[in-house]
């Protein structure tokens, strides 16, 4: 016998794989770069005619050098990025149309590739990952069984359970 239920359920997954590639100018005469870090990162989602897109931010703080290696400094940048989730959907039928939406972050953004060009420009490749559910109120067909027989009764499984030479064997 089947019996339709309503449940909140995954109805959809998608993912989102960024590359942003960023060309930095900074107006010292840089002999090297150092390090570059991503900090602050900041999400949220925006869902629109079943689109889900993340839009959000982080800072960028790149180390480098100039005058020949004598001194350092910190070059600091917030980029801000807005793009779709690629999603794939589960054929139900919903309730509602309010979707509750989770978004995991696989991997941070980081910086994979760092380049210093003879004019001073430096190139930035940060990449990163996150993945999306999204769950909403809807129909499931289950399969119920008229007939259930439990496999063993609560007297067997005490039997099978319990050491009756458990005082003699102390």
């Amino acid at each position: 016998m089947y019996r339709e239920i309503a449940a909140k359920t995954l109805i959809g997954k998608g993912k989102l794989s960024s590359i942003i590639n960023k060309r930095i100018y900074i107006d010292e005469d840089i002999s090297k770069t150092l390090g570059c870090w991503i900090i602050n990162l900041k999400y949220e989602t925006i869902e629109s005619q079943g689109k889900i897109t993340l839009k959000g931010s982080f800072d960028i703080q790149l180390w480098y050098a100039s005058n020949h290696d004598q001194k350092s400094s910190v070059y600091n940048e917030t980029i801000e990025f807005e793009e779709p989730f690629t999603m794939v959907y589960r054929d139900l039928k919903t309730i509602a149309e309010e979707r509750f939406i989770k978004v995991y972050v696989s991997h941070y953004p980081t910086c994979s590739k760092m380049e210093l060009e003879s004019n001073g420009v430096v190139n930035l490749k940060i990449e990163s990952l996150y993945l999306v559910d999204c769950f909403a109120e809807a129909i499931l067909v289950v399969n119920c069984a008229d007939d259930y027989k439990e496999d063993i009764s609560i007297d067997e499984e005490i039997l099978m359970n319990v050491n009756p030479n458990y005082l003699e064997d102390k």
